[in-house]
């Protein structure tokens, strides 16, 4: 998969030469952190169409979106974000995530999985600290509802795509208008462990890409990628 992403990446580059010598971050601060999620939304009637991610700005402070590469893998989701102020020096947005997957459970005799449904209400919200740098924090309460009887949270497994109920902090350090540093880190309480990571963002006026490395500490422990190249642009 990462190699499948690196070759599309390199294609995407090349092809898109002409856009990437335009200049990109300039009042269009971004809604995503490494991982964490940032107080701001898209601007009314703009898109994010990425390798999976999609994400609409259906308002100037509402925002929905989805991951069709999830729904490749039967993981159904939806997400609907919406800002209840935002400004150049800060943002602060609330949201809904509701997604189906498929987790592994344990019990003493065998190992099987089990589909969960789970909704996810979120706060997020962003501070700008300096000309440079950007502080974001978001709070999730996760809900999993089990589609087999007897089955509980703590049994099960977690995996690079199942999130709980968290609290992340995050930096967003802008190196130059297309170049971006960002580090993010918190605790996920539902899984019991520490979730902490970095990523490069480069960023002209349409295409944007994505570049870093994750650990979730729940569990035995796991690396990552953060991969994301996608394409913002007005309708």
């Amino acid at each position: 998969m990462i190699r499948i992403l690196g070759l599309a990446s390199a294609v995407i580059l090349i092809a898109c030469a002409p856009v990437l010598a335009q200049s990109g971050f300039d009042g269009r601060p971004i809604t995503t952190n490494a991982f964490t999620e940032t107080g701001y939304t898209l601007h009314r009637d703009e898109f994010a169409i990425g390798i999976g991610p999609i994400e609409y700005g259906i308002g100037e402070n509402v925002q929905l979106g989805t991951n069709l590469f999830l729904w490749a893998l039967q993981v159904y989701n939806a997400d609907l974000k919406i800002a209840v102020t935002k400004r150049d020096g800060g943002a602060l947005s609330a949201g809904f995530t509701i997604y189906n997957l498929s987790l592994k459970h344990y019990d003493t005799d065998d190992e099987s999985e089990g589909n969960y449904l789970a909704f996810a209400p979120y706060l997020a919200g962003s501070y700008r600290l300096t000309d440079n740098t950007m502080a974001h924090a978001s709070a999730r309460y996760a809900y999993f509802e089990a589609e087999e009887e007897g089955r509980e949270i703590e049994d099960t497994e977690p995996d690079e795509i199942s999130s709980g109920t968290a609290v992340y902090v995050g930096l967003e350090h802008s190196r130059s208008n297309r170049t971006k540093f960002l580090v993010d880190g918190g605790y996920d309480a539902t899984f019991e462990g520490f979730r902490v990571g970095g990523a490069v963002l480069f960023g002209w006026t349409r295409f944007r890409l994505k570049l870093g490395l994750s650990y979730f500490g729940a569990g035995d422990g796991f690396f990552f990628p953060i991969v994301g190249l996608w394409w913002r642009f007005q309708a």
